[in-house]
């Protein structure tokens, strides 16, 4: 099974930007100040939406105050977080990613911000916050390790704090079996993907970007065993290998309420 912290750190050092939003726009031959600044601009606008959604579905007062965002890639979403809160905490597998993200937040003026190296059990990360977000990242993360990462995020998560947590859970309908087979294979069987990258003209070594489906249900279960009982979901259509796969933002409050079925 492929290392997937190693395909990160590998971007980071390549391709740092287009590891986060995988468009020919982003690639480090192609980037120009405009593109950086379309790059953050699609931060900033998805974090507006985030605090859009939190208001009008879980808390109508919401004001983040320290917000935590997971696989914070080069700071698209940390930074424009960074403009809301008192202060933001990116957190990442690649050191060429949090270095990228540094030094755009001294270029942005984003002072409140720092950048930390991630694990599985977050052990860089200190104290709680009121926000904890993640987008386009739990899917390149096989479930056993991403549903251990989401329990060690709730832990970190205050009384009434909220959250937005993107999963990807199947392929769009119509795709065949054999096609779902085979994305499988390119994750398990050893050089698959690098006999592939040289059919198609690419570096031998230019590693997989996993997409995994989570059991959505799981996912649930460790919302509501966290004491996150208000939850708000958003479908997501990702694309990856020519294929769409679909997904869901679940938007969450840890509030404890009443959940006994009643007659």
């Amino acid at each position: 099974m492929q290392d997937t912290d190693k395909t990160w750190k590998y971007y980071g050092k390549t391709d740092p930007y287009f590891g986060v939003l995988t468009q020919p726009d982003f690639k480090s031959d192609r980037l120009t100040e405009e593109g950086k600044q379309q790059f953050f601009d699609s931060g900033r606008r998805y974090i507006d939406l985030v605090l859009s959604v939190i208001r009008q579905h879980l808390d109508p007062s919401f004001q983040p105050t320290r917000a935590l965002d997971f696989g914070s890639g080069v700071g698209r979403l940390a930074l424009p977080l960074a403009a809301q809160c008192e202060s933001v905490v990116g957190v990442d597998v690649s050191e060429s990613m949090l270095e990228e993200a540094r030094k755009n937040a001294v270029r942005l003026g984003a002072q409140n911000a720092s950048f930390v190296l991630g694990d599985d059990t977050l052990s860089n990360v200190e104290g709680t916050f009121d926000l904890l977000n993640s987008l386009i990242v739990f899917q390149h993360i096989p479930p056993p390790r991403g549903e251990a990462i989401v329990k060690q995020l709730l832990e970190r998560l205050r009384e009434g704090g909220v959250g937005a947590l993107q999963f990807t859970y199947g392929f769009q309908s119509g795709v065949s079996r054999s096609r779902e087979m085979l994305v499988h294979a390119y994750k398990s069987v050893p050089y698959l993907w690098s006999a592939r990258n040289l059919a198609k003209g690419r570096p031998f070594q230019e590693p997989m970007m996993q997409m995994n489906q989570y059991d959505m249900n799981r996912v649930l279960r460790i919302l509501q065993e966290g004491g996150c009982h208000l939850v708000h979901m958003r479908f997501t259509e990702t694309g990856s290998f020519g294929y769409t796969f679909y997904g869901a933002i679940v938007f969450f409050q840890k509030k404890r309420l009443d959940t006994a079925a009643h007659g």
